[in-house]
């Protein structure tokens, strides 16, 4: 388990490579960037650490602290530098900052993607850390990381933000590098999907996740060591004239409950929009062709 530093306040002794960006949701440009870090930590005998605000930057997040901490274990990351996005940190100077950072943490080197922005204002940038490494007197060195680009565009968090409350989930797939998923806990629903044959597990959406735009998805559900193919609607339950939202997922050849159980949905691609039916048996039919069309694209 990755060892989490608090900011300003932990020490880290061993010799480190620190990595600077806000990390909120560990998509393939941050991949490239911590690959070059996890070989530049390797051929300079150091410990890779990573800077990650603990909530975000605020509002909603692609991944959650502890989302984030499971996925940096695969780039040998050591620790976590934990900040917590406050008014006080945002009015921290750039160099009052790396201060702060050089006080508790051995750094040697830092690492950054070109567009890296930091201190007071967000008025430093790449440059000042070039800059700051080139004086000798300050004992670290600075390499940046250039932007990665998919189909032309950059690779940012805004991007699959709106992508995912969009609809457009393959595009949000491809570029975190694997499906956009929220995990929870399997409460008790109104159990009409049993009588329509398919039965559904019902969650609360997380409230600190992305919001999906609402409609009918193809999932992919893990449950401990299973996965299933199915398929899920987020939102209201028009042809019952429900409004408030849920997550219902449909899990093709699951037999059996899971009430109280933590289970992963992932978003594969966005089938139709919500829709009320004249009748329950008209639903049925809808979710039967749903269902194939979410078979056909595995």
């Amino acid at each position: 388990m990755l060892e989490v530093i608090k900011y300003n306040e932990d020490e880290y002794a061993f010799p480190s490579l620190l990595v600077l960006g806000c990390f909120d949701a560990i998509h393939i440009g941050h991949a490239e960037l911590l690959k070059k870090a996890k070989l530049q930590a390797k051929i300079n005998g150091l410990d890779l650490g990573i800077m990650m605000f603990v909530g975000g930057k605020g509002g909603r997040q692609v991944c959650n602290f502890e989302e984030r901490q499971r996925l940096l274990e695969q780039f040998g990351v050591k620790f976590i530098l934990a900040i917590d996005y406050t008014d006080d940190f945002k009015a921290t100077s750039s160099g009052k900052f790396l201060e702060n950072i050089e006080s508790k943490i051995n750094i040697k080197a830092y690492m950054s993607g070109r567009d890296f922005r930091f201190g007071y204002g967000a008025k430093a940038k790449s440059s000042t850390l070039k800059t700051y490494s080139e004086d000798e007197e300050n004992g670290v060195w600075y390499m940046s990381v250039k932007d990665v680009t998919y189909v032309g565009e950059k690779v940012s968090t805004t991007l699959i933000k709106n992508c995912i409350e969009n609809g457009n989930l393959v595009k949000a797939g491809a570029l975190l590098g694997r499906p956009y998923s929220v995990t929870g806990f399997v409460i008790e629903g109104a159990n009409r999907g049993k009588g329509l044959g398919f039965p559904t597990i019902n969650m609360k959406y997380p409230v600190e996740k992305v919001e999906v735009k609402r409609g009918v998805y193809k999932v992919q559900c893990i449950v401990g060591e299973e996965v299933f193919i199915g398929i899920a609607n987020y939102g209201g339950r028009p042809t019952f004239n429900e409004s408030i939202a849920l997550l219902e997922v449909f899990l093709d050849g699951f037999v059996g409950t899971l009430y109280g159980r933590g289970v992963t949905v992932e978003f594969i691609e966005f089938l139709r929009d919500t829709q009320k039916f004249e009748s329950a048996d008209e639903l049925k039919k809808q979710l039967a062709i749903d269902l194939q069309r979410a078979k056909l694209k595995v």
